[in-house]
Parts: structure tokens; C-alpha cells; sequence
């Protein structure tokens, strides 16, 4: 953590905010963006500086398989800094199976002796945050956030209306071929179209976190409904349901098994990802103004998420200018909308240049299909 964060954190109106950890709201335990795409577009490499939207922490902690020299991630809600200093504190001092039962993908008893053990590894505002919320660690971590919640309610209502034996079948498909004539004849009937006109209607989604301005479109679609319903139809029939683990959490409410997993929880890359974790530097903050106080050309990879829809055109052009500035000569840039319609401003869009090509690819590719835009840029000094 660097002086910005110091100085963000010595301001007596924040300490008196992390003193009242019960108001915090744990939005998310999961990482909603697929780290294979923000690979891909990143290119990190052994010693690069890296930012991230810390959100469920799984896409951050992911990157340590590269080496980084630091990972700065950024959230304005300090409740998700929180949960990736709890899994960091856990992957620290647990082995991999001890760590796999304290996630919540095995089945643990053990929870609260567990907790103890790693409570010397929090900060004090981390620490009290999760004595009040131990709940969260007992059902398991993973799907314990508000929209993974919502998520696992809408996934029981997809497997009622369209059965529990359908739904086990569609991960039993073994290529596209298959995938595509079992949507086309058994899955997109009435009643997969009305889950979305009245599950994942603009109502329900802002009652569970998202809010209501997110909804506008620069897709074609007329509605949400409609939009989901054509992207989630694409990642079903065209990306393989076999290893796209996004698919089995909003279908079935869990990982279909431990394999298919995001990549901090396999095994293979647990022994690095324990070695380098010290290198993730959570810091709570609005981003535009933490970036503010950092080196220019610091960042050889900047991963956005879709912040900017919850910013006026003003405060995009602010963060975006930033980022030229901290950004290196060459550096990549990932940066999704989820409904919002937003951009890198035009007077920056000669520095921060988009790969339209590949920005095209990931987006078809990307397994978890909730974002209407996945654009790819480098940075041009």
C-alpha cells in the first residue's frame, strides 16, 4: 500500500465509517468477470504492476499465477476489501484442502476454530467486519454476497420450471454440436423467455444491488430481459458448458466440480499464488481520486471491470485521464459495461487506443455472458 492509500485511510471520516462495519453491504463473494478474458487482454507478465477492481477478489488473487511485482485493487465498498483480506489471510495459513473447506467447497465443521486461527492476519476494521458477519463463513463463502444470493434464487426458479433432469443434462453435453441442438429443441421454450421477462427484470435487479439507471442499452435490445436472454443463449450454445464454471453457479448454484473452478482454487496453482500472495495491496477507495496520487506510467495492466456505470460522463472523462497518465507506454486495459453505455472519452481515445479485433473475439468468447461490452485497449504515450 502506497502513501495514497495511507493518507486515504488517516482521513478521520473514514476510520469513523470502518468503526461502523455493520452498515458495509458484502455486494459480492464471487468475481463475476471471467479471468481468461482479463488474461488475455492483460498479458501480465513477472514483475508487472497491475490494477484491479477488487470486487469478489477470485480475478486478483487469479494473477498471482504471473509473478506480479504488486496488485493494487481498488473498491470504493470497503466490505469487498474486507473479503479478499480474509482470502488472503486463509490461502496464508492454510494448506489447500484446509483452504478449499473454508471457501465452502467442502463440506466444514471446523469453520469457527478456523477463523481463529487467521485472525492475526486481518486488520482491525477486516477483523470486526467478520466477527459480525461469521454467518457468511459458516454457509461458505463463495455464493454468500448479495447478488450471489439472488443468483442462487434464480437458479432454483430456472431448474423448477425447467426441470432438475434437463438441467443435469445440459452439463452433460460434450460438444457445441450437441449444445446448440439441445438449446434450439429442449431449452429455449416459454418458459426459459418468461424466467427472464420476470426474474431478471429491472425491478428485482436493483431491489438486489444493481441500480435501476443501469438499464440502458446500446446493444439493440429494448430491454434487459431481452439482451440477457440473447447473450446467455450464445454462451449455452457456442462456448463449451464443460469448463465454463460461470454457467454451472447461475444453473445449479455451486461449481459442477473441483476442476472447474476459478483458478486460485485448483490445486496447481496454490503453491504460487501462497508464495506471491503478499504482493495484493487492497485499498479502499474511489478510484479516479486514488489514481490521482499515484506515479505516472506506473501501471503495465489495468483491469476496469464496468466502474464507469456508476459515473457521470464527467467522472468517467476524470477516471480514463488517469488512467493515461498512471498507465505505462504499451500498458493494457480491460473495461466491460454491463447495460450502461459507456466509453473511453474522445479527446483520450488517441492514448488509450481500442483493439477492436480482439475486443470483438473475447467478447464471443467470454464465458460469463452478463456483460453487454468486453473492449480491449493499449495505452500510446
Amino acid at each position: 500500500m502506497n502513501a495514497g492509500a495511507g493518507k486515504k485511510q488517516n482521513n478521520p471520516n473514514f476510520m469513523a465509517a470502518i468503526e461502523q462495519v455493520q452498515l458495509s453491504t458484502l455486494i459480492f463473494t464471487h468475481n463475476w468477470e471471467d479471468p481468461s478474458v482479463d488474461e488475455s487482454a492483460l498479458r501480465p507478465a513477472p514483475g508487472d504492476t497491475l490494477f484491479t477492481i477488487t470486487s469478489g477478489g477470485c480475478n486478483t488473487l487469479g494473477l498471482l499465477r504471473f509473478r506480479p511485482a504488486a496488485i493494487y485493487c481498488v473498491d470504493i465498498n470497503p466490505a469487498q476489501n474486507w473479503l479478499i483480506e480474509l482470502k488472503k489471510a486463509a490461502i496464508a495459513c492454510f494448506s489447500y484442502d484446509e483452504f478449499l473447506q473454508f471457501m465452502g467447497l467442502r463440506k466444514c465443521t471446523d469453520w469457527l476454530r478456523m477463523f481463529e486461527r487467521l485472525r492475526g492476519w486481518l486488520r482491525r476494521e477486516a477483523q470486526l467486519f467478520w466477527q459480525g458477519h461469521r454467518g457468511i463463513i459458516r454457509r461458505g463463502i463463495i455464493m454468500s454476497g448479495r447478488y450471489e444470493r439472488f443468483s442462487k434464487i434464480a437458479g432454483r426458479v430456472i431448474r423448477l420450471l425447467q426441470g432438475g433432469r434437463k438441467t443435469r443434462r445440459l452439463f452433460q453435453l460434450t460438444n457445441l454440436e450437441e449444445q446448440a441442438a439441445f438449446y434450439e429443441k429442449y431449452w429455449d421454450n416459454k418458459r426459459w423467455r418468461w424466467i427472464f421477462n420476470v426474474v431478471f427484470n429491472k425491478k428485482r435487479l436493483a431491489a438486489r444491488g444493481l441500480k435501476a439507471d443501469y438499464f440502458h442499452f446500446d446493444d439493440g435490445s429494448s430491454s434487459f430481459s431481452e439482451s440477457f436472454h440473447a447473450w446467455a443463449g450464445h454462451a449455452l450454445k457456442n462456448i463449451p458448458i464443460a469448463t465454463n464454471y460461470f454457467l454451472a453457479l447461475y444453473l445449479l448454484g455451486r461449481y459442477g466440480d473441483e476442476e472447474q473452478v476459478p483458478d486460485y482454487l485448483q490445486r496447481k496453482n496454490y503453491a504460487v499464488i501462497k508464495e506471491n500472495i503478499h504482493r495484493i495491496h487492497p485499498i479502499t477507495a474511489d478510484s479516479k481520486y486514488w489514481l490521482q496520487k499515484q506515479p505516472t506510467g506506473f501501471f503495465d495492466g489495468m483491469s476496469l471491470s464496468n466502474i464507469c456505470e456508476l459515473m457521470d460522463d464527467n467522472d468517467t472523462e476524470k477516471l480514463f485521464t488517469e488512467v493515461a497518465r498512471t498507465a505505462r507506454d504499451g500498458a493494457r486495459i480491460i473495461f466491460r459495461n454491463l447495460m450502461v453505455p459507456r466509453e473511453v472519452p474522445a479527446s483520450l481515445q488517441d492514448r488509450i487506443v481500442k483493439d477492436e479485433a480482439e475486443s470483438l473475439l473475447l467478447r464471443k468468447c467470454d464465458r460469463s455472458f452478463v456483460y453487454s461490452k468486453v473492449a480491449v485497449y493499449a495505452v500510446k504515450k
